[in-house]
């Protein structure tokens, strides 16, 4: 019986063997018939790495170039080569500065050269708002649906839903305006 046995490991064993062989044989045919592929999906690969770590590498630096650039506004508001930087780098930026230095000296000339560039709409928004110009968009509908949640809260219906009326229909307000209508503030 023991050799029976024996036998019946040996053959296991040269068949495992054999299975082990024949798996190395088919990767290895599968590696030669697709190489240039799996080249070309390494090479990929590697340029996408290297691609995002250079533009994340230009954002880090151009971010610090812009911070540096309104430090530097912040300390010293002639200062022309940090007013050109934060206009050219970040205009979105420079339209915060003109906001603040609107407040600080009372002049309107930075926040009229602010609008003129390319910011961000919201920030538009709220910069037309500053100047105190009635302007028929985000922020008048949210200075509306805040009228409006005020006089609910007064219990003033009738009076909340002029207000509410005064949102646009395309106005990303009007959702929350319709519902406080409906809820009627409760």
């Amino acid at each position: 019986m023991a050799i029976k046995e024996d036998i019946n490991y040996i053959k296991n064993e040269i068949s495992s063997q054999e299975q082990f062989l024949e798996n190395a044989i088919r990767s290895e045919r599968f590696l030669k018939k697709n190489k240039k592929i799996i080249i070309a999906i390494v090479v990929i690969a590697l340029l996408t790495i290297f691609v995002y770590v250079i533009k994340t590498i230009a954002y880090e630096k151009n971010l610090e170039t812009t911070n540096q650039a309104y430090k530097a506004l912040l300390q010293n508001p002639n200062d022309s080569a940090a007013q050109s930087i934060l206009k050219e780098k970040s205009p979105s930026l420079f339209a915060l500065y003109a906001i603040k230095n609107a407040n600080d000296t009372n002049s309107t000339a930075l926040i009229d050269e602010a609008l003129n560039m390319q910011i961000d709409p919201l920030l538009k928004e709220v910069i037309n708002s500053a100047k105190n110009q009635n302007t028929d968009g985000l922020m008048s509908s949210y200075a509306a649906l805040i009228s409006g949640y005020e006089l609910l809260k007064q219990n003033k219906i009738e009076e909340a839903k002029i207000e509410f009326s005064k949102i646009p229909q395309n106005s990303p307000l009007e959702g929350i305006s319709k519902n406080l209508q409906h809820y009627q503030g409760k």
